[in-house]
């Protein structure tokens, strides 16, 4: 019995040591248990803000590419919109069709948002709407878009720079590869003893014994930028540093010596169009229209016949026009292009008195803004004449250059043009010349409307002239430049580049140009006088873009006279377009920039504080 009670004792010391381990083991699974509970209910919330994150920015895009598509299916889609939303009533911007019933336009709180396409039968996973500011459409070619996207409670905006894909996209462009025959006055032989007929207009792989010239690139040529063309490029050995585009293709026939360079293999694209006419310019000089009372630039010059323009580098540009009598003007209806009827010359735009002078009158450069030089207008059948016919103003008995039919000089045929041109001095400048040497089309009428331009452009500004735009010297842009100062030059029959030729044929400024700007020749070309004349005139430099409905030659190819080229495209242009710069008839939009800003609305739709 004793051994019994023993034994027992002896056992008393291990009892329930496994069921207290037991126990033990257990709390630490419920709390590792609770643990994981904790972290996989945290991970869910964590992964659904994540996937709501992610659809807002989705939706926001998608909202983004919405507007991007209603813009190339109608190009006046910019002009949509609703003024009471926060982000385009703070620009200003103006909306004449209104909303056009879109919903994505809404900025009410609890108002309508737009959902996001969604595979049929799914819940679409998110929505957006957007607000427009085309404060900056006209002045600078740009559409800003703020698109919020909607996941869940969460909402995230964009802001994306919308442009159009312009002439100066490119830094070189033609409709047709072959020279404008109505500047050029070149002729083909016919059928026929000595027949000879002007040459026609025809994209090269369709050429006829009747087709203009067609002018290469050539082995020294270098172009920066990209290139496009309606036509077929003939390349007898450039260099080109960035896309080749061109409906046709390319050409080297006829060609001999180098072969050309391509950093990007050449691709066909397909046809952008030169508007045919520039006459809806004149409407920005109109003081009683929407497209320029509502708009902070205003309306802006309007200048007559011959013009002078010198840009002076301090904001200032000198200005000599003596045909002109009105600097901006009013029309007998209120609608773009309607008759003329009167006008005004604000003092923005220059003393007339001045205008008239020799030594000009010197004005602010209207930044952001349009000068448009105009050819004289006609006189009207009875009725109210336009306010820029000199012989119905107070000025119609002041002698014009119109009224001195007197030779410049014995080097020339022409009378001068009354700012200075052809020019007289020490040298005297010959009549001009143009592709194989035929004369240039009515060079310095008395009444067209050319431009002559040179000098520094701090601001940015348009210079468009309804006939020529000559260079007549370097334009520039100053080292301080800002990357918004972008000149836009438009001749809509040419833009000349200046280089005016003695009675012996030879060439006498100094050698080298260069012209910092958006060119375009809607209806003609760009080219350099003379280019078939004397000796090399060493390097063209274009630092911006060419558009042109003709292809204009600048030398001979081999650099033995004219100019050799130096294209490079301002990557300026690529964010800012020159004020009020022509479009293609037909273009697409394209987003430019887009980054993340404030959010713009709640969840709700109310509208961020």
């Amino acid at each position: 019995m004793i051994r019994i009670l023993r034994a027992l004792r002896a056992r008393d010391d291990e009892r329930g040591v496994a069921l207290v381990a037991v126990v033990g083991i257990g709390m630490v699974v419920m709390v590792l248990v609770a643990t994981l509970v904790t972290v996989a209910t945290s991970g869910a919330r964590l992964t659904t803000n994540d996937r709501d994150w992610a659809r807002a920015a989705a939706a926001a895009y998608a909202g983004i590419a919405d507007y991007q598509a209603r813009l190339n299916a109608d190009n006046g889609y910019g002009n949509y919109g609703d003024p009471t939303s926060p982000f385009s009533r703070e620009t200003g911007s103006v909306f004449p069709k209104g909303a056009g019933g879109n919903s994505a336009f809404d900025s009410q709180s609890g108002g309508r948002w737009v959902d996001v396409p969604s595979v049929k039968g799914a819940t679409s996973s998110g929505s957006y709407r957007y607000a427009v500011d085309n404060s900056k459409l006209t002045s600078q070619g740009v559409l800003r878009v703020q698109a919020t996207g909607r996941s869940g409670s969460t909402t995230r905006s964009f802001i994306a720079n919308v442009r159009p894909d312009g002439f100066s996209n490119y830094l070189y462009f033609t409709n047709y590869e072959s020279q404008d025959p109505s500047v050029s006055n070149e002729t083909y032989t016919c059928a026929g003893f000595g027949c000879k007929a002007p040459c026609t207009s025809q994209y090269r792989p369709l050429a006829l014994p009747s087709t203009c010239q067609f002018i290469q690139f050539a082995a020294g040529d270098t172009l920066e930028g990209p290139v496009r063309s309606n036509d077929q490029f003939r390349i007898c050995g450039a260099t080109f540093k960035s896309t080749v585009q061109s409906v046709y293709g390319w050409s080297n026939a006829g060609c001999t010596g180098t072969t050309p360079k391509f950093t990007v293999n050449p691709t066909t694209s397909s046809t952008l169009t030169p508007p045919a006419t520039i006459s809806d310019l004149r409407d920005y000089m109109r003081t009683d229209l929407a497209a320029t009372t509502n708009t902070a630039e205003g309306a802006g010059c309007l200048y007559t016949g011959p013009t002078k323009i010198t840009f002076l580098g301090n904001g200032k540009m000198n200005v000599v026009s003596p045909l002109t009598v009105k600097t901006t003007v009013t029309g007998t209806a209120n609608r773009s292009g309607g008759l003329l009827s009167g006008g005004d010359a604000p003092a923005r735009c220059g003393d007339v008195a001045a205008l008239h002078d020799d030594d000009g009158a010197t004005i602010a450069v209207p930044k952001n803004n349009l000068v448009f030089v105009q050819n004289e207008p006609s006189a009207r059948a009875g009725g109210a004449q336009d306010p820029n016919l000199w012989s119905a103003s107070t000025f119609k008995n002041q002698p014009t250059a119109c009224t001195n039919t007197t030779r410049a000089s014995t080097a020339t045929s022409l009378p001068s043009n009354g700012v200075g041109f052809p020019e007289v001095g020490a040298t005297n400048e010959a009549d001009p010349t143009a592709g194989l040497g035929n004369k240039v089309t009515d060079p310095y009428g008395c009444d067209n409307g050319d431009v002559f331009v040179k000098g520094v452009v701090d601001k940015a500004v348009t210079v468009a002239a309804e006939n020529y735009a000559y260079v007549t010297g370097d334009i520039t842009y100053p080292a301080t430049r800002s990357a918004s100062t972008v000149l836009g030059l438009i001749g809509q029959q040419a833009v000349w580049v200046w280089n005016p030729a003695n009675s012996a044929k030879v060439p006498y400024k100094a050698a080298n140009r260069r012209i910092d700007a958006a060119i375009l020749s809607n209806d003609g070309t760009f080219a350099v006088q003379n280019y078939t004349l004397g000796s090399g005139r060493g390097t063209l430099t274009v630092n911006g873009s060419i558009a042109q409905n003709f292809r204009g030659a600048v030398g001979t190819g081999s650099g033995s006279s004219g100019y050799l080229k130096d294209y490079e495209y301002d990557d300026s242009l690529a964010t800012y377009t020159p004020p009020k710069f022509p479009q293609p008839t037909v273009t697409t939009y394209r987003v430019a920039t887009q980054l993340e800003s404030k959010t713009a609305y709640a969840a709700t739709g109310a509208p961020s504080p």
